[in-house]
Formats: structure tokens, C-alpha cells, sequence
């Protein structure tokens, strides 16, 4: 069965982002020493997208469609990311290749560390969806066979099957980046940073949502994508399949209280009564994307922000399941893209190394130096000290 489904009212959203904050692609990071052959890796992409459709769609319509073409892997000799710049490098801030019409692509970077990047529009995976993809890859070129994800469920219809246990969460931009915020330079309008901190366990993003409170100095709203699979362990689908919870942060609440709340939304599914909230996606695509140059607007200039932050946990990773033949991984990063609406988009994952925490924020005048202050305090919270501890890369 050739693989199609609509496009959901989040991935709409996601289309409307794209235009108004290109390139508006996630990027899996896999750095590691050794080699990887370009036609080897390409051969992986292909056998990988066969098992994962969602690796192949594109636009028709209302809906995605399997192209039967996978993604290129496109070599880009002697480069690597420029750390701690992320947001300067020129690829990662390259259109999709070959055509604008594709929604995933993989780089194979030669410098040291060599290193696989694999792009993907959010408007056809969500993070969880792509690590799915990317560890077929892996399994590919191991030579073992892909696990797969066939399945075209994305979360409007795994939500039209639970159903929605409430109402949404009402939002208004009335909330503060711990970031603060400052007139753009439209040369220069967002930042992408890293760091890794030598801490993990559980509890992590309620850590970090305490900090982004403290570092705020007043109540903040923080927004936490959640895995809908956790509802169908049995679902094997690459889609956008995340939705959010939202919880409201005092600054001295701590990650205890903060971890309770969570808990407490988790419990009662609250998350899926968030699809398509505020239902801007019912408009045309011209009011949607003047709505979200407006919200990037008002919070350029005022600091207001229907949320303070978006923490996104994408899991702890295996880096056996990342090894290929001459090739051996030491790490792996989520970067999360650019959207201008939100002030602040961290991106984790949990690797033997520690936390791997990259942050996508909305730029101004003075929020730089504000930002890797903030990025100080949040490992040092998350280490147990105040020493502002944790390597910029």
C-alpha cells in the first residue's frame, strides 16, 4: 500500500513556519571518528527511507505522499560544525538539496570529527520520529535489517481515536524569556548554542524548567512536547506525534514541584487536548504566517510570549546502535530549528558523555550574552553547584 496521509493542522503550522523562518529543519547530529563511504551511507538512506516511508514525502495537497525517493547524502568535504556559532555555519543554514520540494536530506561532513548530519523538515517527522529513521540508517549499514516505521498516523488521528479528555490551554502573550528580548538585527535574528553537561538522570526537564523560572525572576510557562506513542506502544509511525503539556513555573518552585506537575498533566493525558490550539491552521496560509511574524514581533520588541520556552527531552541514546564499519560515534545532538514565535527551543538528549543541550533562541540586541549566561546557570543547576560549569561544545 503506498504510503499517504493528510497533512495535520500542526504540520500546516509547520508549513507556515517554513516560509517565514527558512530553513526551519531539525538536524540529528552524529559525531564520531573513522570514515563512512558516501555511496555505502547512500545505499543505507535508501534501504532505511524504504522501511520508514515518512523519510520520503513530499507535498500533494492536503496531503503527504511517499515519493519513492529517499534523501541524498550530500558530501561536504573537509567542514565541520562551527561550534559554538551553531547559528553562523552554512550548512546548517542551507536550503534542503536537491530540490525545495524534499522534507529530508543527510550530510556526510569529512572534517574531524567526521560527522552525519541528518536534516529533517518538522513539518513531516517530529524528533522522536526522525530517531527512528536515523537508527534504521545505522542498522542499514551495519548490514542488519531496519525495524521500520510504516505506519501514516500522525497526531490529529491518533488524537480523533483517543479523544481529548478537556480543553486547551488558553494562551496569551503575556510571558517573559528568561533570555529577556531586544530589538533584531534582521541580519542576525536567532542564535543556536550548545552544551554539554556532565549530569542526567531523571527529572531533567523539570530541572531545567525551575532554572528558566529562577533565571526569569517571575512566573513562567513552560512548554514540553510529549511522545503521543506512549498512548500505542504498538505504533511504529515517523510523524509528527507530539503534542504539548504545558506547566506554569514560580521561580523557586524546584524541580521536585515542578516534576509533580508534570506528572500530575501526564496523568491526566492533558496533552491531547492541545491539537490545534487556537485553531489559527483553519485560516489561510497568509493569515497564518502574518500571525507568526507578529508573534515574533511582539516579542522581539516587547518580550511578550504566549510561552516562556519549549524543553524537549528526545531520550538517552545508545551509541552502540550508532556504529558503523570504520566508523565509531561519540556523541549525538538534537538542534532544534528556528521558529521566530518561540524565544527559546531546547533541544536534549542524554548520552554516556552527559546532556547534550542545544538551544534555538529568538536574537536582539544584548540577548546573546544574556543567553550563554543562561546557558551557565542551567548546567550548573543541573550539575549541583554554581560554578556555571559545562564545555561550550
Amino acid at each position: 500500500m503506498t504510503y499517504r496521509r493528510r497533512i495535520t493542522p500542526t504540520e500546516r503550522l509547520y508549513l507556515a513556519a517554513r516560509e517565514v523562518a527558512p530553513p526551519f529543519l531539525m538536524h540529528l547530529v552524529v559525531h564520531g571518528s573513522g570514515a563512512i563511504d558516501p555511496a555505502r551511507l547512500q545505499r543505507a538512506v535508501d534501504l532505511a527511507s524504504t522501511a520508514n516511508p515518512g523519510a520520503r514525502l513530499v507535498r500533494d495537497g492536503a496531503h503527504w505522499i511517499d515519493s519513492g525517493v529517499a534523501a541524498r547524502v550530500r558530501v561536504v568535504a573537509e567542514h565541520t560544525l562551527t561550534y559554538p556559532e551553531l547559528e553562523a555555519d552554512p550548512v546548517l543554514g542551507s536550503p534542503i538539496e536537491p530540490t525545495a520540494d524534499r522534507t529530508c536530506e543527510v550530510l556526510l561532513l569529512t572534517a574531524d570529527p567526521v560527522t552525519v548530519v541528518f536534516r529533517v523538515f518538522h513539518g513531516v517527522m517530529d524528533g522522536m520520529g526522525a530517531r527512528l529513521w536515523v537508527d534504521d540508517v545505522f542498522r542499514a549499514l551495519r548490514g542488519e535489517d531496519p525495524l521500520g516505521a510504516p505506519d501514516p498516523v500522525a497526531d490529529a488521528d491518533l488524537v480523533a481515536r483517543l479523544g481529548a479528555p478537556g480543553t486547551p490551554t488558553r494562551l496569551l502573550p503575556v510571558h517573559r524569556s528568561a533570555a529577556g528580548h531586544g530589538r533584531q538585527d534582521p541580519a542576525r535574528r536567532a542564535l543556536l548554542r550548545h552544551r554539554t553537561v556532565a549530569a542526567g538522570g531523571k527529572g531533567v526537564v523539570a530541572r531545567i524548567a525551575a532554572a528558566l523560572a529562577d533565571a526569569a525572576g517571575r512566573p513562567s510557562r513552560i512548554m514540553i512536547p510529549v511522545d503521543l506513542r506512549r498512548h500505542d506502544p504498538r505504533l511504529r509511525s515517523t510523524a509528527n506525534l507530539a503534542l504539548p503539556l504545558f506547566v506554569d513555573v514560580a521561580p523557586g518552585d524546584g524541580g521536585q514541584r515542578v516534576s509533580a506537575a508534570m506528572r500530575a498533566g501526564l496523568a491526566a493525558r492533558r496533552e491531547l487536548s492541545e491539537m490545534d490550539n487556537g485553531g489559527l491552521t483553519a485560516f489561510p496560509p497568509a493569515v497564518v504566517r502574518g500571525a507568526l511574524r507578529v508573534g515574533n514581533l511582539l516579542g522581539a520588541r516587547t518580550g511578550r510570549n504566549l510561552v516562556s520556552a519549549t524543553v524537549s527531552h528526545m531520550g538517552t541514546v545508545d551509541l552502540a546502535a550508532l556504529t558503523a564499519p570504520g566508523f565509531t560515534p561519540t556523541t549525538m545532538r538534537i538542534l532544534p530549528q528556528h521558529s521566530g514565535i518561540m524565544p527559546l527551543l531546547f533541544g536534549i538528549l542524554e548520552t554516556p558523555a552527559g546532556l547534550e543541550i542545544t538551544v534555538s533562541c529568538r536574537n536582539g540586541a544584548g540577548v546573546e550574552a544574556r543567553l550563554e549566561a543562561l546557558l551557565g546557570r542551567i548546567a550548573a543547576a543541573l550539575e549541583g553547584d554554581h560554578t556555571g560549569a559545562g564545555t561550550g561544545h
